[in-house]
């Protein structure tokens, strides 16, 4: 299979919401880095070509080390350092891929599954960037000074995720834009849509939940250990 993908995953955030002192990244989950989840789904899909791995300046020997020492990830994983905005930390990693197309994905993310990849790359034959998304569930409203305001219909809300698909060299040129611009995107795909092209979705999984909170990490931890259960007992 001839391999034009490469994966970035964003491991340079911070922990300090989920009481760490270490980055987001390296938190321990279910006795690994967080981050190790994300390598082990990209680096045994049969697609991506490489997986660049952006981890904050003072982690780069920590990373380079667990890499290296996982049979699995050290000839597959490039490790690299990020900047100081998320969108810096990206094109890092964006200026090491040579392949056509780039998987954008947050370490904070550990349960992307090789079918969530699947259903973005599909995507390829008619755009040049797709997001994953998940629908809205939940009641949404708007606020109006200290009460409520409208309810917003759900069924036109999307609630976007990682991983993303980029044309690389797409996406590597939207970046020369940021500085012009008034804020920083909230995302590489808004990045793409602010400059006129039409942004494709997927549909992901809200098991694929970013982990930002306390609560997030227990909720993480417990279905890691009902996967593990499940695996001690022959997937019953």
């Amino acid at each position: 299979m001839n391999k034009t993908i490469d994966a970035i995953i964003a491991g340079a955030g911070s922990g300090t919401r989920l009481g760490h002192f270490i980055p987001k990244a390296f938190v321990p989950i279910g006795g690994e880095p967080l981050l190790s989840y994300s390598l082990t789904a990209f680096c045994s899909h049969p697609q991506i070509n490489s997986v660049i791995l952006v981890v904050s300046a003072d982690m780069l020997n920590q990373a380079k080390d667990f890499v290296s020492g996982n049979n699995d990830f050290k000839d597959r994983v490039i490790v690299t350092t990020g900047g100081d905005e998320r969108w810096k930390s990206v094109q890092n990693g964006i200026s090491l891929s040579t392949n056509e197309w780039v998987l954008i994905h947050d370490a904070a993310r550990p349960f992307v599954s090789h079918e969530v990849i699947n259903s973005l790359l599909e995507k390829r034959s008619e755009f040049e960037c797709a997001i994953t998304v998940t629908p809205e569930v939940d009641t949404i409203r708007t606020i109006d000074g200290d009460k409520c305001g409208v309810t917003v219909d759900r069924s036109k809300l999307l609630r976007v995720g990682t991983p993303q698909l980029f044309k690389r060299e797409l996406i590597a040129s939207a970046f020369d834009q940021i500085e012009k611009m008034d804020a920083p995107p909230t995302d590489e795909a808004a990045l793409i849509e602010s400059q006129g092209i039409a942004v494709g979705y997927a549909w992901g999984d809200p098991i694929n939940f970013k982990i930002t909170t306390k609560s997030d990490l227990k909720i993480a931890e417990a279905l890691l250990e009902r996967r593990d259960e499940k695996m001690r007992l022959g997937g019953r």
